[in-house]
Order: structure tokens, then C-alpha cells, then sequence
């Protein structure tokens, strides 16, 4: 059994935590409701957490990729964060708020999600830490064969045309990054798809047990609701001449697409290494609720579209917009 020396463990729950409090730090700042109280007691709580974390990690040797003694090429990025935590409140001192907020998006993304994704991949010790001895989801005892690191297993046996799927998804999703026009049909099928790709995987994997498929249902139909309790983001408009959308940029699209995609993976890698859990009802329902949930979310942004777009004060011809 893996256990946590201290460093590993300070390191692990400054991780976790700056994960967790970094995007409720982000969100304050966003959309026409500021929240800056909120935003600088997180945001503080955040870049301590963060500094800890790139500390810590410098007293934990490198496991592959050895340079200098301990160090490795892993070390380099709490050299990173360290100079971009420093960076962002330059930027913040000189009164340069969109370079402060850039900094810290960019480093949220890089050190939070993408670091985080490879530091917790199966085959490290954290990660096998989290997905075998914690959760189950790795035979006990597994052991890459010949030595070949999980990633390499994992990405050699993906069939080529999940790769073309994530590379279309992920087009996708940048599309919805910036202001865009957008018909009715267009904004009522992608999600359909995206919610059928989901319930498709949840059945496929767990032959549609009841259990599973109310799980599934209730947090879906949760996560609409809320959702559709929120308003629309701030310069929506509907062309009722065109029956066309005009949707601001955001990146909230590409982090639900890529959602139900990584978790339709995630749950595939899983039952590969670990066909077991198909019977395992826990794995199943945690499965159901966390794909019920980005659908839901998915299908309540477009609910809200259509349900605005039969307000008279929010439908309106083109003409309108430029008057």
C-alpha cells in the first residue's frame, strides 16, 4: 500500500484545494455582477495555496527524467507558477487589470487543470495513489507491462477515431469562443447530440440499469433547472427577422463539450484496466451523476435561449440592434 510522506501529502492538499478555489476566485470578477470581496478572499486563499504547492513540489524528488540530483524537468513548473504568481501582481500594482486576469486564467488552465491532469495520470504515484489504492478503479497491485509507462498504454490502444472526435470537439468549443450567429436549429441540435452522446456512453457501459438512468435523469434535470434560473450572459440578443442568436464569446461551452467527452473516456480507460466495475452500482451512479450533470447544464443554457427568445422584449429584428 502507497502511503504520503508529509511533503507529498502538504503538496497534495494545496493542490486539491487550489483546484477547488481557483474557479469561484475567477468567477467573482465575471459577467455584469462583480464580486470583488468575494474575489480577493479566494483569490488570496488561491495564490497561497498555489505557492505552497510549487514549493512543496521542489522537495519532492523527480521520478523520471532525473537532471540535476532530484531535480527534473517537473520542477520547472513551480519555477513557473512562482514567476507568474510574481507577474500577476506586477500587473495588478501598475493597474493593469486584463494583464492580472490573463495571468491568472492562463495559470489556472496550465498549472491547475492541464499539470494536474498529468500528475494525477495512472502509472504516477499519485495517481495510482487517487485511481487505484482510493478509488479502485485499477487492479491492485497493477503494474504497467515491461515497464511501459499508463499513458503510453492508454493513448496506443485509443482507437484513431476518438482522436478525430476530440479533435472535432475541441473546434467546436473554440468556435463558441467568440461573438457568433446562430440559428435556432443550430443552437437545439448541438446539445441534443451532446446529450445523446452521453445518455448513448451511460447505457452502453452500464446496460441502462434503473438506478443508473435516474441518476443520470435527476442530476440532469437539476442541473437544467438551475441553469435556467440564471440570466442569459451579458449582450445575448435574438434576431426574430433572421431567427438567429447573437451569442457573446465564451469559454463555458468548451469546458461542458470536453466534459462529457472526457468522461465517456475516462469511464472506457477504466472499465479496459478494471471490467469489474460495470457490476460496481457506486462506480456506476457516480458515473451517471457526473455525465448527468454536464448535460444538464449543456441542454439548461440552450433552454434558456429559447425560452427568452419568445419574450417580446428580447425578441426583436436586427433593425433593432443598431438603433
Amino acid at each position: 500500500m502507497q502511503t504520503l510522506s508529509p511533503v507529498v501529502a502538504i503538496h497534495l492538499a494545496s493542490a486539491l484545494g487550489a483546484v477547488v478555489t481557483g474557479p469561484i476566485a475567477l468567477w467573482a470578477r465575471k459577467g455584469s455582477t462583480q464580486r470583488p470581496k468575494l474575489h480577493r478572499a479566494f483569490g488570496y486563499v488561491w495564490v497561497t495555496l498555489m505557492t505552497v504547492t510549487a514549493i512543496s513540489a521542489l522537495f519532492i524528488p523527480a521520478q523520471v527524467g532525473r537532471l540535476v540530483g532530484d531535480f527534473g524537468p517537473i520542477h520547472a513548473l513551480s519555477v513557473v507558477t512562482l514567476a507568474m504568481l510574481a507577474l500577476s501582481f506586477w500587473f495588478l500594482a501598475r493597474g493593469n487589470i486584463t494583464g492580472h486576469r490573463k495571468t491568472m486564467q492562463n495559470l489556472y488552465f496550465g498549472a491547475c487543470v492541464v499539470a494536474g491532469a498529468f500528475t494525477l495520470a495512472p502509472g504516477r504515484f499519485l495517481g495510482n495513489l487517487v485511481w487505484g489504492q482510493w478509488l479502485g478503479l485499477l487492479p491492485a497491485g497493477y503494474t504497467p507491462p515491461q515497464g511501459q509507462p499508463m499513458l503510453a498504454q492508454i493513448a496506443a490502444n485509443t482507437p484513431l477515431w476518438v482522436w478525430a472526435l476530440l479533435a472535432g470537439l475541441v473546434a467546436l468549443g473554440l468556435s463558441q469562443t467568440r461573438t457568433r450567429r446562430a440559428s435556432l436549429a443550430r443552437v437545439t441540435v448541438l446539445p441534443l447530440g451532446l446529450v445523446a452522446f452521453s445518455a448513448f456512453g451511460l447505457a452502453h457501459d452500464f446496460s441502462s440499469t434503473p438506478a443508473v438512468l435516474a441518476a443520470w435523469l435527476a442530476t440532469a434535470a437539476l442541473a437544467l433547472a438551475v441553469i435556467n434560473r440564471r440570466p442569459v450572459p451579458a449582450g445575448t440578443q435574438y434576431d426574430s427577422a433572421q431567427r438567429e442568436f447573437v451569442l457573446p464569446g465564451s469559454w463555458a461551452p468548451m469546458v461542458l463539450i470536453l466534459s462529457i467527452f472526457l468522461i465517456k473516456y475516462a469511464v472506457g480507460v477504466s472499465l479496459g484496466f478494471n471490467p469489474g466495475l460495470r457490476a460496481d452500482t457506486g462506480f456506476a451512479l457516480a458515473v451517471a451523476a457526473l455525465s448527468g450533470l454536464s448535460s444538464g447544464l449543456f441542454a439548461g443554457r440552450t433552454v434558456r435561449l429559447l425560452r427568452l427568445a419568445r419574450r417580446p422584449a428580447f425578441n426583436r429584428p436586427a433593425a433593432a440592434f443598431n438603433a
